[in-house]
């Protein structure tokens, strides 16, 4: 009866699509976002099918939001001058000079979803809803450069709570400075709260499916024996901070090789995002990897031949990242078997990882190995006497496979597994199918089902209208 009824759900949800698409009709966007309009140019020069890049996006954005080998022809917006070039020979003698976008560099990402879930409560009742999230989010965005070599951009982000109301956060804001000094490519820099570099490339905003990784960026280390699992809220956990406040520097050596190096304010076991100045402890992160084939890093194609296909290459890309963290002062209240309460903070936390991406024509096949290892001390809360260390570990890791059938339809399969520090508790294992679909080259509409391999009875099915402009 069960798998009938979600069998059922899900051919209405393909069937919601079907009729956004073919019957009730999408209106064509008259406005394209920041990048398009700068340049007059589509969404797909630098997207597969929106937010993922395809391999001249990925160069386009480690180069700064610029093209690669950018010339004035390829600029339709005019920027406004601030100084004359000429002042660049008299600095210092004259103020360096810059230049701001022509246009007002906003735009804006509307999502639309009904979302049906099913869910399991402590009783083992199951509890069924069916929410329509008219919006389930709004995106502001801020981005373009100033001058040769620095850029921006920001992200304003209003969401609707699962619990109910809705919340407002800056995502995202961040100054970069490119091609800072030396060899070109080499030396990059960014500053502000941002998405680290370490793992671009597999985080939710830059892979095509809609639930993000959740075991690499919400498990839970803090439990009398360790972990149990994934966080149920944004500030329980943190296996590796989506966003953090960071200075970062990266660079791309001889076309092909990427190397990232990051420094950021504590973000504790419990996720805080502290400012630089409330701690003098900071962690640190860091990736390097290699890609053979297909388009250079850097957007260079040093040999290759292209097809016009650009969501299409052989390539491979392998590489390493990690991060390194300190949470102590940071009390989390836990109790063991008998109920007893204690204090417990994680002193210092090291998470390693590796990432592979195979691009066969149109097949993208990549996936990621992450293993966490945690320091957790247990204190008395009375008397605040270090009660025990203990030093448990987890691993995640997930595959996913990206299948481009024409350049308006895209589907995703993602099979992702969660070991917990604490070995009593259950694996977490989540399957996620995705179907995107391009009504127009800014509108998108996607079906995606979240299966809960654990529990059967957790699953949900969400059908999404998103456009950008």
């Amino acid at each position: 009866m069960e798998s009938s009824k979600r069998g059922l759900c899900i051919v209405f949800a393909f069937l919601t699509v079907g009729y956004v698409i073919f019957g009730a009709g999408v209106r064509t966007a008259d406005a394209v976002p920041v990048f398009s309009r700068k340049y007059h140019t589509s969404c797909q020069t630098c997207h597969v099918v929106f937010p993922k890049l395809n391999p001249f996006g990925e160069a386009f954005r480690l180069n700064g939001y610029r093209m690669p080998g950018e010339t004035e022809e390829q600029v339709k917006q005019v920027p406004v001058s601030l100084g004359s070039e000429a002042y660049e020979k008299l600095w210092p003698k004259m103020v360096y000079p810059s230049t701001l976008p022509g246009n007002v560099p906003f735009a804006l990402n509307i999502k639309m979803a009904d979302l049906y879930a099913s869910a399991q409560d402590d009783s083992g009742h199951q509890i069924l809803h069916n929410d329509f999230q008219f919006p389930q989010e709004v995106n502001l965005f801020a981005a373009g450069t100033l001058g040769n070599h620095m850029s921006f951009f920001g992200e304003l982000s209003y969401g609707e709570l699962p619990s109910g109301g809705s919340e407002v956060e800056i995502e995202h804001a961040r100054l970069d400075f490119v091609n800072a000094f030396g060899p070109e490519h080499f030396f990059n820099f960014r500053i502000g709260k941002l998405a680290p570099n370490a793992w671009a490339g597999f985080q939710e905003m830059w892979i095509m499916t809609d639930s993000g990784i959740d075991t690499f960026f919400g498990y839970n280390p803090i439990g009398f024996n360790g972990g149990t699992g994934l966080c149920d809220s944004d500030s329980c956990g943190v296996g590796l901070p989506a966003n953090t406040r960071a200075i970062e520097m990266y660079g791309v050596v001889a076309h092909r090789l990427l190397y990232v190096i990051g420094v950021d304010s504590p973000i504790g076991p419990g996720g805080a995002l502290d400012s630089f100045g409330s701690s003098t402890q900071k962690d640190v992160y860091g990736r390097i990897d290699y890609k053979i084939g297909g388009m250079a890093l850097d957007g260079t194609s040093t040999g290759v031949t292209l097809p016009p296909e650009n969501w299409r290459e052989t390539s491979f890309r392998l590489g390493f990242f990690g991060y390194g963290g300190n949470g102590s002062g940071v009390n989390y209240e836990v109790t063991n078997a008998a109920g007893e309460p204690f204090n417990e903070q994680d002193t210092s936390f090291q998470r390693y990882g590796i990432y592979g991406s195979l691009y066969v024509g149109d097949l993208n096949l990549f996936g990621g190995y992450l293993q966490g290892k945690d320091k957790l001390q247990l204190f008395d809360p009375g008397t605040n006497a270090l009660f025990a260390t203990k030093n448990p570990k987890y691993n995640a890791w997930f595959v996913q496979a990206d299948y481009v059938f024409v350049p308006p339809l895209q589907a995703s399969v993602r099979y992702q597994q969660l070991s917990p520090g604490d070995p009593t508790a259950e694996l977490a294992k989540i399957l996620t199918a995705n179907l995107s679909f391009l009504a127009y080259a800014n509108v998108k509409l996607m079906v995606e089902y979240n299966d809960d391999l654990v529990n059967s009875k957790n699953y949900t099915i969400s059908t999404v209208l998103r456009a950008a402009f």
